[in-house]
């Protein structure tokens, strides 16, 4: 039986949880600038939701409105990576992370990935990418890796 990271489970019924306690926790939804910019080419938008403690940035793909990874910025994450599960090494603006292996219950083929990135502001931001297929995963990874987090417009607040 394969290592599970906890937050892969966590992290997916999270975000429907972050969408289903908006209402109560007075979310609002907010705009593609409040996130990391993206490269223009990745064929990719953000939905975006905010909490009073953290921003969820989703993006979507534009061809068929599909997520293709999401992130949140938060001054904490539940999310404790596990150095045997470690997979990829990855470079934001010059941070260097790994890109964590991860499993959701009932979905074998699914490839997870997840990651970690200190940000200057003393935030973190969270990652989470999933797909079937390893070129996808690549593909992913790589626009992740592009993001830039200059500004601060994003930040949780």
């Amino acid at each position: 039986m394969k290592s599970k990271s906890p937050l892969s489970s966590l992290l997916s019924t999270a975000f429907a949880g972050l969408l289903l306690a908006g209402a109560a926790t007075n979310a609002t939804a907010q705009t593609a600038a409040d996130c990391p910019s993206m490269p223009p080419d990745a064929g990719l938008t953000w939905t975006v939701l905010r909490t009073d403690t953290l921003l969820l940035c989703r993006a979507m793909r534009i061809d068929n409105s599909q997520e293709a990874f999401a992130l949140t910025l938060s001054r904490k994450s539940p999310f404790r990576p596990e150095s045997e599960l470690r997979e990829e090494q990855g470079q934001i603006e010059g941070r260097k992370f790994w890109w964590y292996r991860g499993e959701i219950a009932g979905r074998p083929k699914e490839l997870v990935r997840e990651t970690l990135v200190k940000l200057d502001d003393g935030q973190v931001a969270h990652v989470f990418i999933r797909t079937e297929d390893p070129a996808t995963l690549g593909r992913y990874q790589g626009v992740v890796q592009s993001l830039q987090f200059d500004g601060g417009a994003f930040a949780a607040r």
